[in-house]
């Protein structure tokens, strides 16, 4: 792997935040709000690749099949997160019929604050979810640690305590349909995943998955440390080793035994981390965002970017994300009759 310099890499302070550094680099792409009033009886399969999914149940409840996982009911207060977008069955009972999502979608119009009504006889359940785009977060380490479900209950006072005020904010911000609410809502969307995560981390063993896990172990902790406050830096694994005061054999098997991926290969990811966010909020050139991120070539920089992420550097810069619109999700009717301007589409 090419870095910028060949000088010895500093150690990692002491009380580095680990779990910090890495939801700072969260970025949440094309996130897309909706509210759903349901009437039962009702049934969705949605299956949307690379959109991650959340909703909120905020009156009444209905049942969350994801894959073949066994049926969950999510009651008023729950938030729920499929942080991998995985596909799913929303309905309002264990017999309730389904049909395909774009199929439900072009027979349910949603006016431009995105809310959809669905009529019935039974029992009426208020949602208000979204999605977005999952592909940018792959690359962050954080997501190997995910389970394919968060599900958060409303009966936890500590999840009342964010859940609540969140979603008030954001019902007001579409409510109030005013200029930036574009910037305000993306921002939101980062909000709801990383205190839904912080949640989800606070109520598991840490022993668990991914990364996480190797927080546990005392010396890869303090390898991850290193690695996080200085991935620019020319780390081999010797200089890891002795780090984690550990031996260079130790070191890596133990690392991919807790973390998953072997040390070097959990730098590469870090670092690529870090230039996609850079290149994406910051529009740094290649070579800048290269150098920024220990890389002394352009040309092993870009294949490194492209193995990790599937793109090459410079289309990832250019690359706009899709609307931000609550309109994405409605029938191509809907969308026609939705006014053109002061509401949160783009």
């Amino acid at each position: 792997m090419s870095v910028r310099s060949k000088r010895t890499p500093a150690p990692a302070a002491a009380g580095f935040d680990l779990l910090t550094d890495v939801m700072e680099q969260v970025r949440l792409e094309a996130p897309v709000f909706f509210t759903s009033d349901l009437a039962a009886p009702y049934g969705i399969s949605v299956v949307r690749e690379g959109r991650a999914p959340f909703y909120a149940v905020r009156s009444g409840a209905c049942y969350l099949k994801v894959g073949q996982r066994a049926e969950r009911r999510v009651l008023a207060g729950d938030f729920v997160l499929l942080p991998g977008g995985a596909p799913h069955v929303v309905r309002s009972g264990p017999k309730a019929g389904v049909v395909p999502f774009d199929q439900w979608v072009a027979t349910h119009a949603m006016d431009h604050r995105g809310f959809i009504r669905h009529k019935g006889s039974g029992p009426r359940t208020r949602v208000t979810g979204g999605f977005f785009s999952a592909q940018a977060l792959k690359v962050n380490p954080l997501f190997a640690a995910l389970p394919p479900v968060i599900h958060l209950r409303g009966t936890d006072p500590h999840v009342r305590q964010w859940l609540q005020p969140t979603l008030a904010f954001i019902d007001a911000e579409i409510a109030h349909d005013q200029q930036g609410a574009r910037t305000v809502l993306r921002r939101m969307a980062d909000v709801l995943f990383i205190q839904a995560v912080r949640a989800y981390i606070a109520g598991q063993d840490r022993r668990t998955r991914g990364w996480l896990r190797g927080l546990t172990d005392r010396r890869i902790a303090k390898a991850l440390a290193a690695i996080h406050e200085h991935y620019a830096e020319p780390w081999t694994l010797d200089a890891l080793a002795r780090e984690a005061g550990m031996s260079r054999t130790a070191l890596a098997v133990t690392f991919k035994e807790l973390v998953g991926e072997s040390p070097m290969a959990y730098l590469q990811r870090w670092r690529i981390t870090r230039a996609a966010n850079a290149l994406r909020s910051e529009g740094l050139s290649l070579t800048r965002a290269a150098e920024a991120v220990g890389y002394r070539s352009d040309l092993v920089f870009a294949k490194a970017f492209k193995r990790e992420t599937g793109e090459s550097p410079g289309r990832y810069r250019r690359g706009t994300a899709p609307s931000f619109t609550v309109r994405l999700l409605a029938a191509p009717s809907a969308r026609r009759a939705a006014r053109p301007s002061r509401s949160t589409a783009s």
